[in-house]
């Protein structure tokens, strides 16, 4: 940015508009006095002449000239002024002694304000008016044309001397004037180079440095590392790529503040230079991540700078009035055997990280050729999910709701399952993430609500009339902004009531953009389709987001419901969680029961419904009516 200004201020300088009228209105300033001292010495000398009459028509429209200037006018004023001048000078040649006369004094003087105040063109069509004047001139002397030549020896002395003197001083003036206009060229061109190299060399800083944290950046990196690697060759020292990325910033941000987030990050930046050294060079990349390079003899030695880093970077921060903790998640590629360029070593030390918080074990993790043979895997199945949908390899499952206290169905989740010709069935805890990941799961949410909608809407043309259908959605699904629409539009093709869809969030979703997902829940909710918690307890248990949200019904995770027959703590957890929803007039849903006694002790808790493969796992939907008849029967 700083090049850019510097640049665009020197252009401004030497070719701005403004500039170029006020050149034009001084040099007809200059003309206008010189037209009036010859207009004077012609009616001094020889009274009132036509040269007379032709200099003060010349100094009249020169006056229309000069008013007339503007930014918009003055490239068409120059040439006009330029060839009014020329037409004049010949006239009065014309008129006077010819090739001999004064004025011819003025060609030159001409063609130097035609390089200043005017282009190429005029330039080059005025000097060829010029020479061919000066050409008819000799051929008028040589055929006895000029009348007035015969008088050359009677014309005034004196006259003729203010004439050469007048135009010198013309040429004079134009000559000072054109070199003076150079050297202040000269300087502005001087200082914007300077003030250009100043720019430069600011650029090439800042370009190293990150600007929050002061650390050097990803291009510092880029250089640092191809030197280090042409070293750690010849020493056969490891040379690891450290990799740091602060897993709950966005929760920060999110909670507090985006200033309370960069104080945070240049406090941690201080932590990570208290390591600095010369076998050790802490980097700031973007946002939440950090690099470390870090030579060491060994493998033990990196191992032991990881934890000492893992664990400085976990104490707390005090900002302001709040003490925060940050989350780093660390990954390491080793040099030479991860990767021998930065774009490698850096992707290794991500693959690497994002395996230590997949397993939430160790506080970092070394890459291995494990991780990478995963990665592949995943594009793979990436690749292949893309199009699931149009091979139909998709299939929707239903799991029965159940009301604990009359053992009917109320209505079903539905669940999608990925049966892949390549991979086989694929779990949704798997394939789930990567459509997310690589933005598909959009398209899957929206076929799995036609699918589950039709569905309902046949369960109730069967005699099921009161059964509802649940589907979850993912945060990605209310980025587009428009999922109301493909959500009313299938409801519509199949005439089922709105009040007929739960639609499923989780808490973390709710974390993620409040305000813009909160409008679409919003309008989608005015349409009457209701919403639920799926997995509470897990997440947040933030009571705001209830009524914010106008939740109707609340679903304790599995985690807690199957071990409340044998564990203290997670029954406390599900009596609180029922009490809460009860207090709130929300419903409350247990999922994952899988025996009787389970069902039975949240019945006495006062859960109203259940699902679990206690009644049934997911099935799909001819198995589904086929439990509908069934449950039916056994509860006439």
């Amino acid at each position: 940015m700083a090049v850019i200004d510097a640049v665009g201020r020197s252009s401004i300088t030497l070719f701005s508009q403004q500039e170029k009228v006020h050149r034009l209105r001084l040099t007809l300033k200059i003309l206008l006095t010189i037209l009036t001292l010859l207009l004077l010495s012609e009616l001094f000398f020889n009274g009132q002449s036509v040269l007379a009459f032709a200099m003060f028509s010349s100094i009249s429209l020169l006056v229309v000239f000069y008013y007339w200037a503007s930014v918009d006018t003055c490239s068409v004023i120059s040439g006009m002024v330029l060839w009014s001048i020329a037409v004049f000078i010949t006239y009065a040649c014309w008129l006077g002694e010819g090739i001999f006369d004064a004025a011819v004094l003025a060609f030159p003087c001409l063609l130097m304000l035609a390089i200043v105040l005017s282009g190429k063109l005029i330039f080059i069509s005025l000097f060829v008016y010029l020479v061919s004047a000066l050409c008819f001139f000799a051929l008028a002397h040589n055929q006895g044309f000029l009348v007035a030549s015969g008088l050359f020896d009677t014309l005034p002395m004196w006259g003729r001397v203010f004439s050469y003197v007048v135009m010198l001083t013309f040429f004079s003036v134009g000559v000072f004037y054109i070199f003076a206009d150079i050297r202040t060229r000269f300087k502005y061109i001087l200082q914007a180079n300077a003030a250009l190299e100043l720019a430069i060399a600011q650029l090439r800083k800042s370009s190293r440095f990150d600007q929050l944290t002061q650390l050097p950046n990803e291009n510092a990196c880029k250089t640092d590392l191809a030197q280090k690697l042409k070293q750690q060759k010849s020493s056969g020292h490891l040379l690891a790529f450290i990799t740091l990325n602060v897993g709950n910033l966005h929760l920060i941000k999110m909670n507090y503040s985006h200033n309370v987030c960069d104080e945070a990050l240049k406090l941690l930046a201080k932590r990570l230079l208290s390591f600095a050294n010369d076998k050790t060079v802490v980097y700031r990349f973007q946002q939440n991540e950090f690099v470390i390079l870090k030579h060491s003899v060994d493998y033990r030695g990196i191992s032991k700078f990881a934890e000492q880093v893992q664990q400085v970077c976990s104490q707390s921060y005090h900002v302001t009035d709040f003490e925060l903790a940050l989350q780093p998640d660390i990954g390491i590629a080793l040099a030479p055997f991860d990767g021998s360029t930065m774009a490698e070593l850096r992707h290794n030390s991500h693959l690497a990280m994002h395996a230590k918080g997949e397993e939430g074990k160790a506080d970092f993790s070394f890459f291995d050729r494990v991780m990478a043979v995963q990665e592949q895997e995943k594009l793979q199945l990436t690749k292949a999910l893309k199009n699931a949908i149009s091979n139909h390899e998709l299939v929707v499952h239903f799991q029965p709701k159940i009301d604990l206290v009359t053992e009917q169905i109320t209505g079903a989740e539905a669940l999608v399952r990925w049966l892949s010709p390549e991979h086989g069935l694929v779990p949704a805890t798997i394939f789930i993430p990567l459509a997310e990941q690589s933005g598909v799961i959009t398209d899957i949410t929206h076929w799995v609500i036609e699918q589950s909608v039709a569905a309902c809407k046949q369960w109730h043309q069967l005699g099921f009339n009161k059964l509802s259908i649940a589907v979850n959605l993912s945060a990605e699904d209310f980025k587009r902004g428009n999922l109301s629409t493909h959500i009313l539009s299938a409801l519509t093709q199949v005439n089922l009531a709105a009040h007929f869809l739960e639609l499923e969030l989780t808490e973390s979703m709710l974390m993620d953009d409040i305000n813009y997902i909160q409008k679409q829940i919003n309008e989608l909710r005015s349409f009457g389709i209701s919403f639920a918690i799926d997995d509470f307890g897990t997440g947040y248990s933030n009571l705001g987001y209830l009524a914010k949200f106008n939740v109707c019904t609340l679903k304790l995770d599995r985690s807690f419901v199957k071990n409340i027959c044998h564990a203290t703590n997670e029954l406390q957890i599900v009596k609180a969680i029922i009490g809460m929803s009860k207090s709130l007039s929300i419903t409350n849903v247990a999922e994952g029961i899988e025996d009787k006694a389970t069902a039975d002790l949240l019945a006495e808790l006062g859960c109203e419904m259940g699902q679990g493969y206690f009644w049934s796992k997911p099935v799909v939907q001819q198995e589904f009516i086929a439990l509908l008849v069934k449950n039916s029967q056994e509860n006439k």
